[in-house]
């Protein structure tokens, strides 16, 4: 009898394991995008949908078209067109969180986008050329490393 709940017990938790980390894998990241840039410029924004089935925490973003990459929530002020920020400070550090959080409650969506919440590119190696793609990583808490392509454009992509 001992045995029987035993096996019960344990095969309850590897089922549970198994839910938990298929819903961990299910973590959508789209329309992952950013404008392109003047030749001038050192910073570029992000902008992106992260839908998550489960409780998460963004804790960390890279790309090694940039010297650090940040969250940032942009004021009316910030709202760029595409054309770079002035008004804001370098990091030096490559994976740096500054100014804002993403942390998603279990079935929720966090959009990413001009004039709000978006991912700050500062220290850029090269401008951001239409047409091209770069990447970016994130690192989230539960889900752990999610590798995206940016798809550089004048427009947001329709998914």
């Amino acid at each position: 009898m001992r045995v029987s709940i035993a096996r019960v017990l344990l095969s309850s938790i590897i089922l549970f394991a198994c839910v938990s980390s298929r819903k961990v894998t299910e973590l959508e990241i789209t329309n992952v995008w950013a404008r392109p840039t003047p030749k001038e410029s050192s910073m570029a924004a992000v902008y992106m949908r992260v839908t998550s089935p489960v409780a998460d925490e963004l804790l960390a973003i890279s790309t090694p078209l940039a010297r650090s990459a940040s969250l940032h929530v942009a004021g009316e002020s910030d709202s760029d067109g595409g054309e770079g920020h002035d008004n804001h400070g370098g990091a030096d550090s490559e994976m740096t969180m500054s100014d804002a959080e993403m942390v998603l409650g279990p079935n929720s969506t966090v959009e990413l986008g001009p004039g709000g919440l978006q991912v700050m590119l500062e220290g850029l190696e090269r401008p951001l050329v239409e047409g091209e793609s770069f990447e970016l990583v994130l690192t989230f808490r539960e889900a752990g490393d999610r590798e995206v392509n940016v798809f550089v454009s004048t427009n947001e992509p329709i998914d």
